[in-house]
């Protein structure tokens, strides 16, 4: 257990007050303590490999540089822990690779990759919270929301929270070709000025990687095919808060799907993600499927889905519409919907690949299987372009 932040009376004050500026200044998105003396040591980073969304692996840290990462900092007293009682002394400041291509120097930048440097101050530590890829607007209307002050009736919903820590809420993008894999460090308590390069671990995905494979089973005539032309999710858990954790001196963090980001309840916002053809969502090329081998028909750039880890809802469903198609003239000559409830299949686990394997039964045209396995998610194997990774 960490131990709590004492103070003076003179030095609780003067941090109050500080605090009281840190609170006006909030509408800025990048805020530093006022009145607080700082070292010439420049706050600097060095990062593992990265594994960001898609693959070839992104285990390269040309990766991260490409995209960079927000850091977030509380100050603390010296000789003291972080606790509720540290001081919020940076805000989402943009960091990035400062020695392209040896990837050694990670320091605050600009958008344009310029220096904007952030230094330590004269005593006591810094706590960072760090997360990717970078947002400018960590407000609401964000795909990535800060709480830098969150509520207590909050955090005390929240098991193993670490006190004084700030909540990140993700929701991810309605549109899935606009959606990120998105990832957090593991909190670094305590660095002080003089101990060099911090080290981050940047090397967990923290959603879960959502992927279709298709076959169809029983007779066709040899001048059709069928090809998945529709895919949606409906009614699962769209936001969650992700928090810190402490544990046993051991740090981390989890998501919390029992406590609404929206209004603290236990009713848990939804919304329901579409794959189509026509916006390039699902395999255009070759997408007539097989009577043997699943297509994994969602490998394009833009369908790939990121979503929320959770227990699937009990209205949660997957519709899948299928057409069948003369190969020649590429006329439609049956299209059906099929909808298939999700509730008690497989949870969707941090980290890791859920696979949905669907099989069409042709002779019977609305006989629809599906199959759930859980994989580990493997960042290999795909043929996309770093520039058409880029996001």
């Amino acid at each position: 257990m960490r131990k709590t932040i004492r103070t003076s009376g003179i030095l609780a004050a003067a941090l109050a007050g500080m605090a009281a500026l840190i609170v006006c200044a909030c509408s800025k998105a990048d805020v530093q303590m006022p009145s607080m003396p700082q070292a010439s040591k420049e706050i600097a980073f060095s990062a593992g490999a990265s594994v960001t969304k898609g693959a070839p692996p992104l285990t390269t840290l040309e990766r991260l540089a490409a995209q960079h990462f927000s850091v977030s900092a509380w100050y603390t007293p010296e000789g003291e822990t972080f606790g509720a009682g540290s001081i919020s002394y940076i805000r989402n400041h943009r960091f990035g690779c400062t020695d392209i291509p040896t990837y050694t120097s990670w320091k605050g930048i600009t958008a344009g990759g310029e220096s904007d440097p952030v230094y330590y101050p004269l005593d006591g530590s810094l706590t960072f919270f760090c997360y990717a890829p970078y947002r400018a607007d960590v407000g609401s209307s964000s795909d990535v929301y800060l709480d830098f002050a969150p509520e207590s009736s909050i955090t005390d919903q929240l098991t193993g929270y670490m006190e004084g820590s700030p909540l990140l809420c993700f929701t991810p993008s309605p549109s899935p070709s606009s959606q990120i894999d998105f990832i957090a460090a593991t909190p670094v308590p305590d660095a002080v000025r003089g101990g060099g390069a911090v080290a981050l671990d940047f090397t967990n995905h923290l959603t879960t990687d959502i992927q279709f494979w298709c076959k169809y089973a029983g007779s066709l005539d040899p001048s059709e095919g069928v090809s998945i032309s529709r895919i949606v999710i409906r009614d699962v858990i769209s936001s969650e808060y992700l928090y810190f954790t402490e544990d046993a001196g051991t740090l981390g963090f989890f998501w919390c799907s029992t406590v609404s980001p929206v209004d603290g309840s236990s009713t848990m916002p939804i919304a329901s993600y579409t794959l189509t053809g026509g916006t390039s969502d699902l395999i255009t090329e070759d997408a007539y499927l097989s009577d043997s081998t699943p297509k994994h028909i969602n490998n394009t750039i833009n369908g790939r889905l990121y979503l929320l880890p959770q227990t699937l809802p009990s209205g949660a469903c997957l519709d899948i519409t299928y057409v069948i198609k003369n190969i020649s003239s590429g006329m439609t000559l049956d299209e059906n919907t099929v909808s298939i409830p999700l509730l008690g299949t497989a949870a969707w686990p941090i980290g890791k690949t859920v696979k949905y394997t669907i099989t069409v039964g042709v002779a019977e045209r609305k006989d629809v299987l599906l199959s759930v396995s859980v994989k580990p998610w493997v960042d290999s194997g795909n043929t996309h372009t770093e520039e058409e990774l880029m996001y």
